[in-house]
């Protein structure tokens, strides 16, 4: 008599293991889902400070003709070169990636700003889900992100 009644609740711990588990898993992968754009966020802004850094020295270069290369194009290709780490497109040069002076933004003397100019660059990317279940989630083009940094510009020539 006792057998049968160990047999009939065998089942039951299977059910209530696979309901177990599937909770678990659920929750560790959004833990890990949600670690993954912080970890994206922390880094698209570094990319944005390493950008606004070299911006503001003043600093230039020179394309294979000799031509001086405008400053907005040169910040924009620092931030590219930085964001490739947190899995995002870079956004193009405009509405997407601007540099404009504070506390008024047609006050800028030259791209990027001028010698002691307060300049802000702006920056908004969509970072996709890393795993396809949380893309429903989030919006078509994956989690907005704007980032923005201010920097003062050094007084240079």
């Amino acid at each position: 008599m006792r057998v049968n009644v160990l047999r009939k609740r065998g089942g039951q711990a299977v059910v209530e293991m696979t309901f177990g588990f599937l909770i678990f898993f659920t929750i560790f992968m959004s833990i890990v889902e949600f670690s993954h754009l912080l970890y994206a966020k922390v880094t698209l802004q570094h990319a944005l400070r390493s950008a606004g850094r070299y911006m503001v020295t003043g600093q230039t270069q020179k394309d294979g003709d000799g031509n001086d290369i405008p400053r907005d194009q040169i910040v924009h290709t620092v931030f590219c070169a930085n964001v490739i780490a947190a899995g995002v497109v870079c956004p193009p040069l405009g509405a997407d990636f601007k540099i404009e002076c504070l506390p008024n933004p047609t006050a800028c003397t030259r791209l990027g700003g001028g010698p002691n100019q307060t300049v802000m660059v702006t920056a908004n990317v969509a970072k996709r889900a890393l795993m396809p279940f949380f893309s429903q989630f989030y919006p078509a083009g994956g989690v907005p992100f704007t980032l923005s940094t201010t920097f003062k510009n050094e007084p240079f020539a």
